[in-house]
């Protein structure tokens, strides 16, 4: 059975920023980066006891053809926070930029409250918070 995604990969155009920003600015850890398929890095960070990892693969310049549209858009990864509020002062004091603020999510206002934040490609990122 399957019990839970092992990874997403992260399109990014700089891989060592990507690794600083997800690890100095975000606070994840940094689990592997090793040389990978020429000038190219592995690069796997998670949060501090999540399971899933994210993997920052640089888009070459074939790949960011295709992704043109993609990189800097909606990345449709959601991360759950267990205080909504707390995590967006600490990450808007590390300089996140939210393009949208806490509030309640337009899906279950009365069940969910979500923000958007983007990475240094423009990426967005969902955070959400469950009530109660």
């Amino acid at each position: 059975m399957i019990k839970y995604p092992r990874f997403v990969t992260i399109w990014v155009s700089d891989q060592e920023k990507a690794r600083d920003f997800f690890t100095e600015t975000l606070g994840c850890e940094l689990l592997t980066d090793v040389p990978y398929s020429g000038e190219d890095r592995w690069i796997e960070v998670r949060w501090p006891g999540a399971q899933t990892r994210l993997v920052l693969a640089r888009a070459d310049t074939e790949l960011r053809a295709v992704l043109r549209e993609r990189v800097g858009a909606m990345s449709h990864v959601w991360f759950e926070c267990d205080d909504l509020d707390a995590t967006y002062a600490q990450l808007t004091a590390n300089g996140v930029e939210f393009p949208v603020p806490p509030g309640p999510a337009p899906w279950e206002p009365d069940r969910t409250r979500w923000a958007q934040f983007a990475d240094p490609d423009g990426n967005l990122y969902g955070m959400s918070e469950q009530a109660g």
